[in-house]
């Protein structure tokens, strides 16, 4: 028989209590997390998941702090010229195939040609 769930629950109320005296949920995990001697991803799972239980859904705020906005804009560049990047090797690899299958399509219609010419 499966035991009742009581450290999700336990955690989700700590959370909240500390949310209420003014800290951000990083803020309460990871301190419950040192408490427990524990990891915050750990304390935010449980949380998140018995916020799940009770029907809550899970808020998604973007930072608003300039260097934030200012590291994420770099990462997006990054991103982008690398994929731009990709692209011009996945182009560049596309074009070697098509040029090959050329070829060989060519070495096949001339091989064709002298056997038809060989045999008749």
């Amino acid at each position: 028989m499966a035991r009742a769930a009581t450290i999700g629950p336990a955690i989700f109320e700590q959370v909240n209590k500390l949310v209420a005296d003014g800290k951000t949920r990083t803020e309460a995990f990871a301190q419950i997390a040192q408490e427990r001697k524990s990891r915050p991803g750990t304390v935010s799972a449980n949380y998140y998941r018995v916020a799940r239980q009770q029907g809550q859904e899970r808020s998604r705020r973007r930072s608003s702090a300039p260097a934030a906005t200012r590291v994420t804009r770099q990462r997006v560049r990054r991103r982008t010229r690398t994929q731009t990047s990709r692209d011009g090797d996945l182009r560049q690899t596309a074009n070697q195939i098509s040029q090959l299958v050329q070829q060989l399509v060519s070495q096949v219609e001339e091989r064709d040609r002298r056997i038809r010419e060989l045999v008749g």
